[in-house]
């Protein structure tokens, strides 16, 4: 297997988890982690101030997407600030209105200004007990990000999970939308056969009903791990099965390295 690029990491333990996570980079071929700011009333982890100490420690690994936290009155000069902080790209979760309200958009328009890629938690959310807010998991359903991928085409956008559970929307917003992809992160790699994986991701360059710049589906899925370091391991066994029992060779490399390191370039990220 060639170099690897995570899409989609967090820091669960903040500072404390980063020579784990260097430990496992190193291991297992990890060329770049792509840390996710999880900035949110009470958010326990990933915080963007974490984040930044990865960055600092290892700018040849680390590759910070700041949180912004969708709950405080909407400011693009956040934006801004992250940006001249160091952050590649910007994480979006837990929002008291649907993602795709036109109150968020000088976020979105900003981020597409700069070059900064965007990434949504898409599905129902993970349960924290005791949050300061409310939390409505439609309002991160994966349709919603076909309507910001149409309004801002310049702005690359990458989704978690593939919409869980709304996998179908996802797959379907993803195939009519060139500047969106989606990682596998989560659940779906250990619950669900490859066989319903491979026919949610089913077009080709070739088949009658494509995508509109003809790029076969597997040439929009990320690798993403979403675990604690310690589980890293696992999520690319996971990937590297459904590559195999779905005979996806040729698309290995662009799920694993290529189809993140051309975003990430397109940022200014050496890759």
């Amino acid at each position: 297997m060639g170099s690897i690029i995570d899409s989609h990491s967090h820091l669960f333990g903040n500072e404390a988890d980063i020579p784990e996570f260097e430990r496992a980079a190193d291991t297992l071929g990890i060329v770049k982690i792509c840390f996710m700011g999880l900035e949110f009333p009470g958010s326990p982890m990933s915080k963007n101030t974490s984040i930044r100490e990865a960055m600092r420690r290892r700018p040849d690994l680390a590759v910070g997407f700041g949180g912004i936290d969708l709950w405080e009155d909407v400011d693009a000069s956040r934006v801004d600030r992250l940006c001249d902080e160091g952050f590649t790209g910007l994480k979006f979760i837990l929002p008291p209105l649907p993602y795709h309200d036109p109150r968020y958009y000088p976020y979105y328009r900003r981020a597409s200004e700069l070059g900064m890629p965007v990434c949504f938690h898409t599905g129902v959310i993970a349960r924290i007990e005791g949050l300061p807010c409310r939390v409505d998991s439609d309002l991160m359903r994966p349709v919603h990000l076909d309507t910001i991928a149409r309004e801002f085409p310049d702005l690359v956008i990458w989704g978690a999970h593939l919409g869980n559970p709304w996998y179908e929307e996802a797959a379907m917003c993803c195939r009519w939308n060139p500047n969106l992809f989606f990682d596998l992160s989560g659940s779906m790699l250990s619950c669900k056969r490859p066989s319903f994986i491979g026919d949610l991701l089913w077009w080709t360059d070739s088949t009658s009903y494509t995508s509109p710049d003809g790029k076969p589906a597997w040439r929009k899925i990320l690798f993403g791990s979403d675990v604690p370091a310690g589980r890293v391991a696992g999520t690319v066994e996971e990937y590297t099965r459904l590559i195999g029992e779905l005979s996806l060779e040729p698309f290995a490399d662009f799920i694993f390295y290529e189809t993140a390191a051309a975003t990430l370039r397109k940022a200014g990220v050496e890759c």
